[in-house]
């Protein structure tokens, strides 16, 4: 999994189970790129985007549990939910206003048009090069000395 200099994993769980990454590809058709590779590596993480914080990447239970608690995939056919910034939004991948991409949406309004913003292509272009970081990472800089997280596999 490669990183821009700009990210830093806050935390992270084990690597997920192969029977659990088989589940989410029977569920799902368009698994943006770089989901696979993280989630091979760790689970549950949390980064933050130039100690800006939060982007949590969901585990594959995890992706499944939310969007059948959101209904995403119901109200997006074909989407599939796979973060959140901690501010009530979600970061899904689906066929939105820029075609099959990353978007963020507001839970609370589930729709790919004109006001969920173009995230990035997929997951690997946003932690590559920090595109549409900017819209994810709304929080405030967290202080030097909380956003020391663990070093992790890269």
């Amino acid at each position: 999994m490669e990183l821009s200099a700009s990210f830093q994993i806050y935390s992270y769980g084990p690597p997920a189970r192969g029977v659990d990454i088989e589940r989410l590809r029977e569920v799902y058709a368009d698994i943006p790129a770089g989901y696979l590779d993280m989630v091979t590596q760790m689970t549950d993480v949390v980064l933050l985007w130039n100690r800006r914080g939060e982007l949590r990447v969901w585990d594959p239970d995890h992706v499944i549990a939310m969007d059948q608690a959101y209904g995403v995939s119901t109200r997006i056919p074909g989407a599939m939910p796979y973060a959140d910034n901690g501010g009530g939004q979600l970061l899904v991948h689906g066929a939105g206003a820029e075609g099959l991409a990353t978007y963020l949406v507001d839970a609370g309004s589930l729709f790919l048009d004109d006001d969920a913003p173009f995230v990035a292509p997929d997951l690997a272009a946003l932690l590559k090069t920090g595109l549409g970081a900017d819209i994810v990472f709304l929080s405030d800089e967290v202080p030097e000395d909380e956003a020391g997280g663990p070093e992790a596999p890269r």
